[in-house]
């Protein structure tokens, strides 16, 4: 079976059974990891067989799909080039059933105030935001000592 074959089977069977912005995300995943170790040096052939078969992986999905409403549980398949092993992304679009290349999707991290790094961070924030602010004073304390000298000149020139 082929890349194409394995996609359009699995695009078939989710079909009508998740929403379309879902399939498209789990269709790149699954078309990035194919490529990824094809380049690798796998052939093709064999990536399919270790994925095993596209229906039950459809299956699969359309089970996880339906998990039940627990408060503060929420369903995400948000993929990332890294989880699909590539530094490019596909991305499959189901109404005209072709891909199109994207640019890597930036990851977000988030600075953790109750760790030592995140802790040593913010320390190091913020003695660069005084050293910063040190800087500007100094740089302007020798321009305001001028100007207050030339006023005090000119509010007694002006007295006599």
């Amino acid at each position: 079976m082929s890349r194409e074959e394995f996609l359009e089977i699995l695009n078939t069977q989710l079909e009508g059974e998740i929403p379309s912005n879902e399939i498209s995300q789990h269709l790149t995943y699954y078309n990035n990891f194919i490529y990824q170790r094809v380049q690798q040096g796998k052939p093709e052939s064999d990536v399919i067989n270790e994925l095993g078969e596209p229906r039950l992986i459809a299956k699969t999905l359309i089970d996880t799909e339906d998990v039940p409403n627990i408060p503060g549980y929420q369903q995400s398949y948000d993929y990332s080039a890294e989880e699909a092993g590539s530094e490019r992304f596909t991305q499959y679009d189901s109404s005209e059933q072709s891909f199109q290349q994207e640019t890597p999707r930036s990851s977000v991290h988030r600075l953790d105030l109750t760790t030592w790094r995140g802790k040593l961070a913010l320390a190091a924030g913020a003695l660069a935001i005084i050293a910063i602010l040190l800087l500007l004073l100094g740089a302007l304390l020798p321009i305001a000592a001028i100007a207050a000298v030339i006023g005090i000149i000119t509010f007694l020139m002006r007295r006599l």
